[in-house]
């Protein structure tokens, strides 16, 4: 197609010839004649700038795909000029986002009004966005909840993110949100996965443990100047970690021979080096010489569980969330009271619950929404206090002001706080203690961390997700509002 530098004077007299070049030439016109839709400087032959004109007039974009906007300026005599205010904006960010060079993303189905303005000038144009044609998102292996989004293994170790993306913590080299499963950048496999507040991290099938997304205590364990990556950075340090747990900036790792190593946000001692408020931007190991068989990392602290079955919690113990009868903040391991025997530990924000090698769960820590299972509100305790309704679980999960757990045959029950449907149970109910969850899916485990959404992953492979969904966390092509029933987790249809 030839191209045709448009100059002074010359003008498209109605919008429909406007459109026309607009849509034919323009953009290519206009690099090749050494200017842009954006210019820098503005005419010296043509009048003030009278209208704007967008190009597509109504254009229709599906989930996950990108569209360049073109705005050309006039003047009162309809000819072409340049002006360096111009600005974009969009009514509706859950929908779409639109960049300062006019490129709209598409986040969930909707519409979104997307202006492009100077001074008191300005012209809009209704952007569609449509769900893609999806399938069920299969062959998963594992799950992993942040506070606003959401990963998970396929078989054969590809790693997919999906939710808030405003730090990079998806790892696809972007900040734009996703509200459908994106595949992690660098073409790395991996063996795990965990999600943090707005940071995640993975061991590779090569034993080297990654992260990305908010690095500003140092969460990533990496000399990294950068505050926030897109890009999976290696830990630093050289150890081969066996397992990682990311909480709110802090992140924790074991070795194969049980020994715990920290790094991040100290404010409370969450690391665990005897320190308190000095950030530790590489991996520390964590004070007292304990071999750890599992480890959580919560809010402002941590969790862990000896090979022999001991618990044992460090950093902030507002609420008692150590849970050894105290609310004294500690920068080492204490023991958890009551001489149980801990299969895991899984550390939240208020509070924290355990899992026994008999099935049996326990919770301690703030009960004011009814998360500790008791069957009370009113009683905060320091000391681990078992569940009620007698279930053997096979996995638990702590969320913000609420918790889940598989009991063993696959049926999946929560309780505590039902704000933003956190439950599943198909209610914004409170529950104070457990309540089975919506539907008749069998679930493997159940996934949430220090947040308002939960996952969980069936026998199928499959995953569902419910609660929060602002962010798309849920990965079922939505972006806003919540779900009180689990919801599948989809990707577009190949």
């Amino acid at each position: 197609m030839p191209i045709f530098c448009p100059f002074p004077g010359a003008p498209v007299r109605t919008r429909s010839q406007r459109q026309l070049f607009i849509a034919a030439v323009a953009v290519a016109a206009l690099a090749a004649c050494g200017k842009s839709d954006k210019s820098t400087t503005g005419s010296t032959t043509a009048g003030p700038l009278a209208s704007i004109t967008i190009s597509p007039l109504a254009p229709s974009i599906t989930i996950g795909d990108t569209l360049r906007l073109v705005a050309l300026s006039y003047d009162a005599k309809s000819t072409l000029i340049t002006t360096d205010t111009l600005t974009w904006s969009t009514s509706d960010s859950s929908v779409a986002t639109v960049s300062d060079s006019g490129t709209v993303n598409a986040l969930s189905a909707g519409t979104a009004k997307i202006t492009a303005k100077s001074a008191s000038i300005l012209d809009t144009v209704i952007v569609t966005v449509t769900p893609p044609v999806t399938q069920a998102f299969l062959s998963v292996t594992a799950v992993a909840a942040g506070f606003t989004h959401t990963c998970a293994l396929v078989t054969g170790g590809t790693a997919y993110c999906w939710g808030n993306n405003a730090s990079g913590q998806l790892g696809n080299d972007t900040t734009v949100l996703s509200a459908l499963p994106l595949t992690v950048s660098g073409g790395r496999t991996f063996a795990s996965l965990t999600a943090g507040y707005s940071h995640t991290c993975g061991i590779g099938t090569d034993g080297v443990a990654y992260c990305w997304g908010d690095n500003a205590s140092g969460a990533l364990g990496a000399t990294t100047a950068n505050a926030t990556t897109g890009d999976a950075v290696a830990v630093s340090g050289g150890h081969t970690f066996v397992t990682l747990s990311a909480g709110y900036s802090h992140t924790c790792g074991l070795t194969a021979a049980g020994v715990a190593y920290c790094w991040g946000a100290n404010e409370s001692g969450e690391l665990g080096d005897s320190a308190i408020g000095q950030d530790g931007p590489t991996p520390q190991p964590v004070s007292g010489g304990l071999t750890f068989a599992s480890i959580s990392a919560g809010g402002v602290y941590t969790c862990g569980v000896t090979k022999t079955g001991a618990g044992y919690c460090w950093g902030s113990n507002g609420y008692g969330v150590l849970g050894n009868g105290t609310t004294t903040d500690s920068p080492v391991p204490v023991a958890v009271a009551g001489g149980l025997t801990f299969a895991s530990i899984t550390a939240g924000v208020y509070h924290t619950c355990g899992l026994t090698t008999n099935g049996a769960a326990y919770c301690w820590g703030n009960a004011g929404s009814g998360q500790l299972g008791t069957g009370l509100t009113s009683l905060t305790s320091s000391l681990p206090l078992a569940v009620a309704g007698g279930h053997t679980f096979v996995s638990l999960t702590v969320a913000e002001n609420s918790t889940c757990g598989v009991a063993a045959g696959g049926a999946a029950y929560c309780w505590g706080d039902g704000t933003f449907g956190a439950l599943g149970t198909g209610t914004t109910t409170q529950a104070t203690t457990p309540t089975a969850v919506s539907g008749t899916q069998s679930y493997v485990s159940v996934t949430s961390g220090i947040s308002f959404h939960v996952c969980g992953l069936t026998t199928g492979g499959a995953v569902y997700c419910w609660g929060y969904n602002d962010n798309g966390e849920l990965g079922d092509a939505s972006a806003g509002g919540y779900s009180v029933v689990p919801v599948q987790v989809v990707v577009p249809r190949q």
